[in-house]
């Protein structure tokens, strides 16, 4: 069978779904008729993906009945794989240690790296290589900087693993924090998962010395406002979506055209992820923000301005997807 439906009066279940893949060839579309326009799409996708089906979207009724069609793909079903995605960049001081952290660990999942290294001007690109052969690495060399995002994005292109997790090259984050995020994930609970450094008993996750320690409290304030800004808009609830600490299915990427850039995909991930559905389940991670003196890249006015621009971008001047060609259920 090549195409299976239910309707709307279905109760959409464990059981159903795997009755829907077994019914399928490989290839076979399955689609579920909702009654509201907006399902719980974060539920009903995990449980498909689950199952072994992918490429799913929502696709807005065109009938009077109103209403949207969930529509994915029979896919063969394969085991959990973790890629952790980091791009480095003039990190000399932390790249080494935070690699063998990394590697060295042990996991609670099966896990591949893949180290993206954007040409650096210090010894960087030295310290990646030392990792090439490694049999769970993955280097990729590139020309030259273009961006932490396109790095991240560049990663994504050669991982293998139908998870991704973002890490940076710094040591602001604890790599030990790995296990209980990943254990929704393990547990099959959601397809996206953020470590969240906030906490609301004291909001100034960032703390600096010496002559500069004025920033911490910007850059503490610039956090606090623009999550408002982007809970407001976007219809979210979230304590900390501009964290390093990302993880998800490479599904929920599908059918959007990335913009990537540099710190811009930090918001873009989450406004697109967010739109189709998937809100985020939040974890609390230990967080030792690095100060400006200890490398901190980021802008102190150019980053938010990029990330200003992709939330109006994302939320505003584009679709959720591209819905793609669809014979029997057009949207709106």
């Amino acid at each position: 069978m090549t195409e299976y439906s239910i309707g709307s009066s279905a109760e959409i279940t464990k059981q159903l779904i795997d009755e829907a893949y077994d019914k399928l060839e490989p290839g076979g579309r399955f689609y579920i008729e909702c009654s509201t326009a907006r399902p719980d799409m974060q539920k009903l996708s995990t449980m498909l993906v689950a199952a072994g089906f992918l490429q799913v979207v929502c696709l807005p009724r065109k009938d009077k009945n109103g209403g949207c069609i969930v529509r994915c793909v029979k896919t063969e079903k394969r085991d959990k794989l973790l890629s952790i995605v980091v791009p480095l960049y003039n990190e000399e001081s932390t790249a080494g240690e935070l690699l063998d952290k990394l590697i060295n660990r042990k996991w609670t999942m099966p896990v591949e790296f893949v180290i993206v290294e954007s040409n650096s001007t210090d010894g960087t690109r030295e310290i990646a290589m030392q990792y090439k052969d490694r049999d769970n690495v993955c280097l990729v060399l590139e020309d030259k900087p273009a961006g932490k995002g396109n790095g991240v994005l560049n990663g994504i292109k050669h991982a293998s693993g139908n998870y991704i997790a973002i890490q940076d090259g710094d040591l602001e984050y604890d790599v030990e924090d790995y296990d209980k995020l990943l254990q929704p994930i393990i547990n099959d609970e959601t397809l996206f998962v953020l470590g969240s450094r906030y906490r609301k008993e004291d909001w100034h996750m960032r703390k600096f010395s010496g002559q500069r320690a004025w920033l911490a409290d910007y850059l503490n304030l610039g956090q606090t406002l623009l999550t408002w800004l982007l809970n407001r808009v976007c219809g979210c609830r979230l304590q900390d979506p501009f964290t390093m600490y990302k993880i998800f299915h490479k599904d929920c990427m599908y059918g959007i055209d990335f913009i990537g850039g540099n710190f811009g995909l930090d918001w873009e991930l989450v406004i697109r992820f967010t739109r189709k559905g998937y809100v985020p389940v939040e974890l609390p991670v230990s967080y030792n923000a690095r100060s400006y003196e200890e490398g901190k890249h980021i802008a102190l006015i150019g980053t938010p301005i990029e990330g200003l621009k992709s939330l109006w971008h994302c939320r505003f001047a584009t679709p959720v997807y591209d819905y793609g060609t669809e014979e029997k259920y057009e949207r709106i």
